[in-house]
Parts: C-alpha cells; structure tokens; sequence
C-alpha cells in the first residue's frame, strides 16, 4: 500500500481498534499485510526456456524456468513484488559461457501461487533449488532475494559463489517502517515481530540479520550496490561486506536500487565472477557516471 493513500488510513484504523483489543491478533493481521506481495507480474522470456518446472518448497509452490547448458548450473534470484524477468540479462551471457540457468518465480510472485511472500518462505524456495541442482556454481541474487539467499545458504545449502546486488542486510528497518507508516502501537509491533520469529522458527532460521549469518560462509561473495539506492542504503552494502570474510564490495552510481540489473558493466562483472573468471581487468568500462569501482576486497 502507497503511504498515506486511503487503504493506508483505513488500515491504521483498524489495527489501531483491534490493537486496543487483542494486540496479538492485531500483530498477526499487521504481519499479514506486511507480506502481502501485491498485483502479479508475469513474464514472457526470448528466448523461450528449454522447460518450466513447478515444484515445492515447504508448503509453498515454486515455478522456475530453465535453460539447459552442459556446465554447471547458476541460479538467479529476483526481489520484493519483482519477478523472474527482472534477471532475464543475465540469462543470455550465463548460457553463452555455457551454464544451466535456472531462474525462479519467488512464492507469491510471478506465476508462483499466493498473494503474500515471507522471507522465511523465499529462503527455503532458493535453498530447495540449490539441493535440487546436482551442480551448483553460483547465485546472483537481487534486493529481497540477498537475504533469501544468504539464509538458505546458512542452512548450509551448496552455494561456492555468490553475486548479491542491492541486497538489504537486515531486515528490521523496514519492519521499522511499516510499523511507523501504519501507526502501530509498541505492543502491536511486538506481537508482529513476534510472529516474524515464530515464521522464521518454522523453518530452522533464528535471525535476519545477515551480519549475524555471514561469518559462517564459506563461498565466494561479491557485492554490487549503488551510492544512490534509495530503497536499500548503501551503507547496506558495506554491512554486508564488513561481515563476510574475503567477500569484494563494488560500487556503482547513478543506476540506483533496480537499474543495475540491465547495466552492461554489472552484468559482465556478475558473469564473469558467477563462472569462476578472475578477469576484472578485463571489464569494458562503462560511461563515467556508471563506473564500477572496487570498493574493498
């Protein structure tokens, strides 16, 4: 729901009333439309994938699209209310260097049933799909499918490498926000953040926060994040970094949180490091406004 619009309102309203009443119920309702994923994006891919597969994670249904190829596989995450489309730049490159690419529909997004996601859900999709794969070599990951995929591995699902782009360390501040945009009391903001834990227990998972995940990872990680994202903080990124031995933090400007994803330079970056090159001086440069520059690592 856009802030301030008359869904918003008349939502306030009525978790504010029951709130008064039964704040469990009311942190339960709230956590609710918290998931909610919103309208159906769907997508039509050229070329068309060598199959589509529906399988299940949890109690989930996924769909994934796949590409055949005789190298190993490499699995590309969208983000929140996005779509399996939103990695289609990366299909093309992925199967010229002659993997399987796999991409998937997010439970609740694309042509996955169900209106409503939760991260808890999103990590065990990835994670299923990683054991799924007899060869996995990496995941390139987007937004809300950083914590999915770095909670999966945690669960010690195969990941050697990953490439995370624009990916939230935490997932608190927009927790944070909701509660503020939505006027929840702090009792009610306890019983939502209550019924993320009870969620996450379901699945194995103690934590979001990925600074708290990431020293345990062995694989490779590289993280392109935009100075301009305005939908998840730079500062994001460093977190992240800062947190995973030996990972490598480029930064990018002027492509913010989603244009990234169509950049030449990030996805030859991306390819290259998904499919074990170590060819950095190798990268055209992009336009000066789009560099990449290594940050650390």
């Amino acid at each position: 729901m856009a802030e301030n619009s008359t869904n918003v309102r008349i939502a306030s309203a009525a978790l504010a009333g029951l709130g008064a009443v039964s704040p469990r119920t009311a942190g339960r309702l709230a956590y609710e439309l918290f998931c909610m994923t919103g309208p159906r994006r769907l997508t039509q891919f050229t070329p068309a994938p060598d199959a589509v597969e529906h399988f299940r994670a949890g109690s989930r249904q996924v769909v994934s699209y796949i590409w055949a190829g005789g190298g190993p596989t490499v699995l590309l995450v969208h983000g929140w209310r996005g779509r399996s489309g939103d990695m289609a730049h990366f299909i093309g490159p992925l199967r010229d260097a002659g993997r399987r690419v796999v991409v998937i529909d997010l439970p609740g997004h694309g042509r996955s049933p169900g209106g409503r996601s939760q991260l808890a859900d999103a990590a065990l999709a990835v994670e299923t799909v990683l054991r799924r794969e007899p060869s996995i070599e990496a995941v390139i990951a987007h937004s809300f499918g950083v914590p999915a995929t770095v909670l999966a591995a945690g669960r010690g699902a195969p990941m050697p490498a990953a490439v995370l782009l624009s990916g939230p360390v935490s997932m608190e501040p927009y927790l944070a926000r909701f509660a503020e945009v939505f006027g929840l009391a702090p009792a009610v903001r306890a019983a939502m953040r209550a019924r993320l834990n009870r969620a996450l227990e379901t699945t194995g998972l103690r934590t979001t926060e990925l600074g708290g995940v990431a020293p345990r990872l062995t694989g490779r990680a590289l993280i392109i994040h935009d100075r301009d994202d305005r939908e998840v903080p730079f500062l994001s990124a460093q977190a992240l970094h800062r947190a995973w031995p030996g990972a490598e933090l480029v930064a990018t400007d002027g492509l913010g949180h989603r244009r990234l994803l169509a950049d030449p330079a990030v996805i030859e970056r991306a390819v290259k490091f998904a499919v074990k090159w170590n060819g950095a001086e190798e990268i055209t440069p992009p336009p000066a406004r789009r560099e990449l520059r290594v940050v650390a690592g």
